[in-house]
């Protein structure tokens, strides 16, 4: 009569590696697009979303390719706000703020 280690049972140990393996690759991957993808959205990036599903399915290399290019990919990442920054022409045509002496 065969017992059951002999015939093997779904899951088990085998499964729990399986499992395991998955997930030590998994959340580095994950964190990493996510990482990418603030960074994206933080520099204005109008590709953010892209970068992100390329971060997920490429690994490694869309990674290393993003931080080389990241600086071409939007600003700085300094900026505060999601307004457009108003070009020099607009500025100079503006009157400039009116001041009022303090009583």
């Amino acid at each position: 009569m065969l017992s059951a280690l002999q015939v093997g049972l779904p899951g088990g140990p085998e499964l729990f590696v399986v499992l395991l393996l998955a997930t030590v690759v998994a959340v580095p991957v994950v964190f990493a697009s996510l990482f990418i993808y603030l960074d994206a959205v933080d520099r204005n990036s109008g590709h953010a979303l892209a970068w992100t599903v390329a971060a997920l399915l490429g690994g490694v290399v869309v990674w290393t390719l993003y931080f080389a290019v990241r600086d071409e990919v939007g600003g700085n990442g300094l900026t505060v706000s999601r307004r457009p920054r108003r070009g020099r022409r607009e500025r100079a045509d503006r009157e400039p703020p009116s001041v009022t002496p303090v009583r």
